[in-house]
């Protein structure tokens, strides 16, 4: 699954990416017998922290279809964050990531799918920050969204440490629509902001 790499937005941190890569920007020959390399580096101010987070870049239900009965009928695709590198916390620091869907609001915290071609024609699904295990995990959406960014989904301090989520669409919400208004495709959009927590 490819993933896309997503630094803080709520505050200015200084970020480093530091390699070795060799890059090859002229040759030399008889009629070009002189060529230029440039030399970049960064050095890190003492302090900084820098951090690359990996989200999913695509989360896929596939195909959803109605249950032959009014009964739950649930379809569970996992996704992965991982913390790729974290440099510079101290002990009482972590890289703080929330999650929402792009449209939330404090008084509407859902995360829905909808029609891209009839926009109020949606359903919504469930985000948990782990495996859902019935009558257990509850999903972010039960509670109020009280941030701006979002629900807590985890605190990073550790490179290489990574959580294993679920989104969960009940197929229970189709049952006894027509069909025929509600096929098409869907879409959603969940936004993941990181930020530094110290506690």
């Amino acid at each position: 699954m490819k993933a896309k790499k997503i630094l803080a937005l709520s505050m200015a941190i200084a970020t480093v990416a530091t390699t070795s890569t060799a890059a090859f920007a002229a040759e030399l020959t008889p009629n070009s017998p002189v060529g230029e390399t440039e030399i970049a580096a960064n050095i890190q101010a003492s302090g900084e922290i820098s951090y690359i987070i990996t989200i999913p870049d695509k989360v896929d239900f596939g195909t959803l279809t109605p249950p032959e009965t009014d009964t739950d009928s649930f379809k569970d695709v996992p996704y992965e964050v991982t913390a790729v590198n974290i440099e510079g916390l101290s002990e009482n620091q972590y890289v703080l990531v929330r999650i929402k869907d792009k449209d939330a609001t404090e008084e509407d915290g859902k995360f829905y799918l909808t029609q891209k071609t009839s926009p109020n024609t949606k359903f919504i699904y469930d985000v948990y920050n782990v495996s859902p295990i019935e009558d257990y995990y509850l999903p972010f959406a039960v509670v109020p969204m009280t941030e701006p960014n979002g629900y807590f989904f985890v605190a990073f301090d550790k490179v290489g440490a990574k959580t294993t989520g679920t989104l969960r669409f009940n197929q229970k919400q189709l049952y006894g629509k027509d069909i025929s208004e509600i096929a098409g495709d869907y879409s959603g959009t969940m936004v993941f902001t990181s930020s530094i927590l110290t506690v």
